[in-house]
């Protein structure tokens, strides 16, 4: 019972830490820059695949039911507004992300920050993807794909990766603490 209990409370804590990085933005027209990566950056490194995704899915779950722990708050409509892509993206990075370190023997601070830059591809991939068809389909604005990326990638993409080397640093530092976690997890899994 005891590494059940473990194993939702370190998902919950990164859910919870996912909803307040939402919170942390600076305004940018269309998608806003938030911290909300960083702590998908966190999830993987320091949860792993499963339980990294498990967080991000509670997240996204959590926003969709209608409790406003989204950028722009929440609700089930949220599918329909273009940045939700970015979201789909925090679930496929943070299980990326865990398993690019479960599968190195002892992940250092290289390790941390290159699957941190592969999970942060993702996020842009699937959210860059989202904002051009919503755009250009069910919210009829059309858009070319050079302004999407503009707005989707060139204004952040400075800010997000001195992000994914942030969260390597402190998956570095805290990686040991969470080991139990890591461990007690594959134990409920089996």
């Amino acid at each position: 019972m005891q590494n059940k209990t473990l194993s939702l409370t370190v998902i919950a804590l990164f859910a919870s830490l996912t909803s307040i990085g939402a919170f942390i933005k600076i305004p940018l027209p269309v998608i806003p820059f938030t911290l909300q990566v960083l702590f998908v950056f966190l999830a993987g490194c320091l949860l792993g695949s499963k339980r990294g995704m498990m967080s991000q899915l509670l997240y996204v779950g959590i926003g969709l039911i209608g409790i406003p722990v989204f950028a722009s708050g929440g609700g089930p409509e949220y599918i329909l507004k273009p940045t939700f892509g970015y979201l789909i993206g925090f679930i496929v990075a943070a299980f990326v992300i865990g398993y690019i370190i479960e599968k190195t023997k002892e992940p250092k601070l290289k390790h941390f920050i290159f699957a941190n830059v592969i999970g942060l591809v993702i996020v842009y991939i699937l959210g860059i993807t989202y904002v051009y068809i919503s755009l250009n389909t069910w919210l009829d604005s059309p858009i070319s794909l050079k302004a999407v990326l503009m707005m989707g990638m060139v204004y952040s993409i400075g800010q997000d990766l001195l992000l994914a080397i942030f969260g390597g640093v402190l998956a570095v530092r805290l990686y040991a603490h969470f080991a139990k976690a890591r461990v007690e997890g594959k134990k409920v899994a089996a």
